[in-house]
């Protein structure tokens, strides 16, 4: 029994498909749409909010603080890898706990790894400069992604799409 026990507890729980959540502002009928990924207490976000941005945004929340960006753009570059593909370094907006991806090309590019994959590691640096790595297990992420981007398509003004379009989501997360 107590063997039984200890297997349970070494044991990876499972991981837990994207979540959705649609918005709807109630003095103004703005609709903001998040799909949320939740691996080992951090996070990953993809957003859209027609009414404050233009296009979908990426953001991960950390547990541990992490190293500012640069004194004046805030941004910092970030390693991320999809499963077994080669890693990309990118340059988030990295505040606090929060590394922020923004402009339409570079969302586009993560999206497109994003709903093919099964695993995402990010690397970053703490506040002591120290390196460490979110592993984010990706459970059902193209169909919250296409439910989180329609909502804000459905809103009016093409928030939640890219800027070509459609085309640019990968067919999976259509």
């Amino acid at each position: 029994m107590f063997l039984m026990a200890l297997a349970l507890i070494a044991t990876d729980p499972p991981p837990r498909p994207a979540a959705v959540e649609v918005v709807r502002d109630l003095i103004t009928d703005e609709v903001r749409a998040y799909a949320t990924v939740r691996d080992g207490g951090d996070r990953l976000v993809v957003s859209c909010a027609p009414g404050d941005y233009d296009g979908a945004r990426v953001a991960f929340h950390s547990r541990r603080w992490l190293a500012r960006g640069n004194l004046f753009t805030g941004e910092r570059p970030v390693v991320y890898r999809f499963d077994n593909l080669p890693p990309r370094r990118m340059m988030w907006d990295v505040n606090d706990r929060r590394g922020l991806l923004t402009g339409n090309s570079r969302v586009a590019a993560f999206l497109s790894g994003l709903v093919g994959s099964e695993r995402l590691v990010i690397r970053a640096r703490d506040i002591e400069n120290r390196r460490f790595d979110m592993v984010f297990r990706l459970v059902d992420v193209a169909p919250a992604l296409r439910h989180a981007l329609a909502a804000c398509r459905s809103a009016g003004a093409g928030g939640g799409e890219l800027p070509d379009g459609e085309e640019n989501i990968p067919a999976a997360a259509r």
